[in-house]
């Protein structure tokens, strides 16, 4: 609680006009000093009541999509584990939602919201927060690719007079993960005759189980999922996937060139995750000392973007590329550790080709690309 120079302001006008009174003898004068001291106590009380019964949050309320965002282009399934209340993607606009709600009792006020976000600073406020609650929508874009955070939250209170303020400093939060733009690749002509390699086959016979599905005259009895066929009300069997299912891995550049060379190997790495995944397969991303994305979430779309989105400030780690039979290297400069380590897989056996997003020339197959999108 700190007081501001209204106070004293108060304070210093009160005690003139009690000497004032004391040196003319007007009684009255007396009584308005005091009333000013007196004023100056009860907002004392009041701020700290204040202080006490005001809170604030902060929510991503709407998605606006860009013309270029990829989520008009995938199918329904593919939102069933997407990020509420929408994706993010890169270029979108999105609606930001500041509230002050009243944490018990009666209206409170006055109080201010300021806050970092999205490269802004907005400050928001209002003279009461009535017992429903305050909000303000707030809207930011076109956001770039990364982590979308709050910073320097503050939620400020005080009295209707202004004689005191109490400042609450809340701490940091990511209000959402801003995805990079994809787009199949399959139709461009290189890309698919080398893509050949990548395409996965479909569920059969192996020992890991892909999932289950209506039963199909000629299916062996013993494939039946009893306990699901009895909650559904008819029969379903297991499938499997086939043994030897290939994993494709994303290699990424640890240094990129330049910003807009870091967002379009993100753009380029998710774009090819997306045609693997599509098909069936299976897709880890790696970045020499950086943390890799998991092998246990190598069929999840959003969470190979979300790691892509952080590319590449992501948390540091020392392991080594993944052991996969098939590898991309998403390249800013004609060399560098993701390139040795795609070099590596290649002398194993591995298939393997590369996008190197600038100029130069590398010794394996490779496609050239700049910094605009769509390609």
């Amino acid at each position: 609680m700190r007081p501001s120079w209204r106070l004293f302001g108060a304070l210093v006008l009160g005690a003139v006009i009690y000497l004032y009174g004391a040196t003319s003898e007007v009684a009255w004068l007396f009584l308005f000093g005091l009333l000013l001291w007196a004023g100056a106590l009860a907002m004392l009380g009041y701020s700290r009541w204040n202080s006490r019964g005001v809170a604030a949050s902060l929510r991503l309320l709407a998605v606006e999509s860009s013309p270029l965002s990829p989520s008009g282009d995938l199918p329904e399934a593919a939102f069933r584990d997407a990020p509420l209340p929408a994706p993010v993607f890169e270029r979108d606009v999105v609606d930001l939602e500041l509230a002050l709600t009243v944490t018990g009792g009666s209206a409170r006020g006055p109080a201010r919201l300021a806050i970092d976000v999205g490269g802004r600073h907005v400050s928001v406020g209002t003279g009461r927060v009535p017992a429903a609650g305050w909000r303000r929508v707030e809207r930011l874009g076109p956001v770039p690719r990364g982590s979308l955070a709050a910073s320097a939250l503050t939620l400020e209170t005080g009295d209707p007079l202004g004689f005191f303020h109490h400042r609450q400093r809340h701490a940091d939060q990511r209000v959402a993960v801003v995805l990079p733009l994809f787009s199949s690749l399959a139709t461009s002509v290189q890309v698919r005759e080398v893509e050949s390699a990548f395409t996965a086959v479909r569920p059969g016979h192996g020992n890991d189980l892909y999932g289950v599905r209506e039963y199909r005259a000629g299916d062996p009895l013993r494939r039946i999922h009893w306990r699901t066929s009895a909650r559904r009300g008819e029969l379903v069997v297991r499938e499997f996937e086939p043994p030897g299912r290939r994993i494709v891995g994303l290699l990424l550049d640890p240094a990129p060139a330049s910003p807009a060379a870091a967002d379009q190997v993100a753009r380029l790495a998710a774009s090819e995750a997306w045609d693997c995944l599509r098909s069936g397969g299976r897709v880890v991303a790696w970045c020499p000392g950086r943390e890799p994305s998991r092998l246990d979430e190598s069929r999840s779309l959003w969470s190979i973007l979300e790691w892509l989105a952080l590319y590449p400030d992501l948390p540091v780690d020392t392991s080594g590329p993944p052991r996969v039979m098939d590898a991309i290297a998403f390249l800013t400069r004609p060399g560098g550790p993701a390139l040795d380590a795609l070099q590596d897989l290649q002398a194993r056996g591995a298939g393997v080709r590369a996008w190197l997003v600038g100029e130069g020339e590398l010794e394996v197959p490779y496609q050239a690309a700049g910094t605009e999108w769509p390609l």
